[in-house]
């Protein structure tokens, strides 16, 4: 009888599942910190990939932007400092570099983080500005499917673009990285409404990537006129483990097919019943946080069959436009589809996501969170045990059934069939 460890808030539950029962665990590979972190940053943006380096595209006089989707405030002051050692070789001060800071609509916690990191930057002498909803945007352009692309006015006007992002698991666009910092992260509401309206009603959103949306966001770093790009991969421990530096496209293709090898996994067929963990803080602070891993986990669970998320949710939900949103329209989907149309929030979008799952799959959790915010508000089972959960989905798909386990499903791609939907940009 296999135990099962999955993550749950800064510790794991244990689930103890009969042999019989067991389909698989679905796990993302695992990959070796590099040995020295700031050298291998150093080493991609003084090695660019098919591009000039920093130091041979900025000119004396030039201000830079560098907009920054980093969290982690060693990397984050690694990259900066780099960044600043190119500049001062052309001539320039720690004064020319602003360093703008995107809002990830899907990462509840960017503000406080950012805070932190920029009293780490204060030191370095650059300036340091947020974006938020409330940012000046100017309209840049359209991308082929229509899009129009509004993005922060202070990025815009500088003479001088760089992004420097984590590449890593986003349900919607596939990854972060590339055009990720722009869109969302420096655009408008109205530019994201544009953006994830389409894939509203879509199952998989993996059909989309393969399409229009994927080539969107690759042309959005031409239409802000990025010259430079770093990407930069971590293991599920973040720690860095490879960068990638210079043109946008070519060094975002680069680090892809590392975040493939890394994230994505290959199942045979989808089971009956799957346990998910988002992967314990901070991933499962909250529902807002907790349900990104429901898109990709969901996938390999069979069509009226359980899924279990196992999420601590200490916040409770997290963001109020999804809760305002759940609260509101739970039994009438139509009726939030016609409020996103008229005034879109990426809580509402999400809202509207789960109450289309909850239809097709028997989701229900393993949560400390009160029952007023699950079962009266969500309409969820809540277990206070993991063996409970497990009790409850061999009882509803059958003594026979199978059982699979995702220990991070915030940062974990299952791809069912051995058929990968998304590849790479065209």
């Amino acid at each position: 009888m296999p135990d099962i460890w999955l993550p749950y808030g800064r510790t794991e539950v244990c689930v103890r599942v009969p042999s019989e029962n067991f389909k698989d665990e679905i796990k993302t590979a695992e990959m070796k910190s590099s040995e020295n972190p700031r050298g291998e940053i150093e080493r991609s943006i003084k090695n660019p990939i098919d591009s000039r380096g920093l130091s041979e595209i900025v000119k004396p006089g030039d201000k830079v932007a560098l907009a920054l989707n980093i969290l982690d405030p060693s990397i984050s002051n690694s990259i900066v400092s780099i960044v600043l050692s190119e500049l001062a070789q052309a001539g320039l001060k720690s004064g020319d570099l602003t360093v703008i800071f995107p809002q990830d609509p899907f990462n509840l916690k960017t503000n406080e983080a950012m805070e932190r990191i920029k009293d780490d930057l204060s030191p370095l002498g650059v300036n340091v500005v947020f974006h938020d909803g409330l940012s000046e945007c100017v309209y840049v352009g359209e991308t082929s499917s229509g899009i129009k692309i509004y993005v922060n006015k202070i990025f815009t006007d500088l003479k001088v673009k760089i992004i420097a992002s984590s590449v890593e698991p986003n349900p919607y666009m596939l990854y972060s990285g590339d055009g990720y910092a722009v869109v969302p992260g420096l655009s408008n509401m109205e530019t994201i409404s544009q953006i994830l309206m389409p894939i509203l009603n879509i199952e998989d959103p993996l059909e989309a990537l393969s399409g229009s949306i994927i080539n969107d966001i690759a042309e959005v770093s031409h239409l802000a006129k990025v010259d430079f790009c770093v990407n930069i991969i971590r293991n599920l421990k973040g720690e860095v483990v490879k960068s990638f530096a210079g043109d946008m496209e070519k060094s975002y293709r680069e680090a892809v097919r590392l975040a493939d090898a890394l994230y994505k996994v290959q199942v045979e067929k989808k089971a009956d019943a799957v346990f998910a963990s988002p992967g314990g803080l901070p991933f499962d602070a909250n529902l807002f946080d907790s349900f990104k891993c429901l898109e990709n986990s969901l996938r390999v669970v069979r069509r009226n069959g359980v899924f279990v998320l196992v999420a601590e949710c200490f916040e409770g939900y997290g963001d109020p436009d999804f809760y305002r949103a759940i609260s509101r329209f739970r039994d009438d989907p139509l009726s939030l589809e016609k409020s996103l149309k008229k005034r879109f929030s990426v809580g509402g979008f999400m809202a509207y996501r789960f109450i289309k799952a909850s239809k097709k799959f028997d989701i229900c959790m393993v949560s400390a969170i009160p029952d007023h915010y699950a079962k009266e508000k969500l309409g969820l089972k809540v277990f206070r045990t993991a063996n409970e959960a497990l009790n409850y989905a061999l009882e509803e798909t059958g003594k026979k059934s199978k059982v699979s386990f995702i220990p991070h499903g915030n940062l974990t791609i299952p791809i069912i069939g051995g058929q990968d939907a998304v590849h790479e940009k065209k």
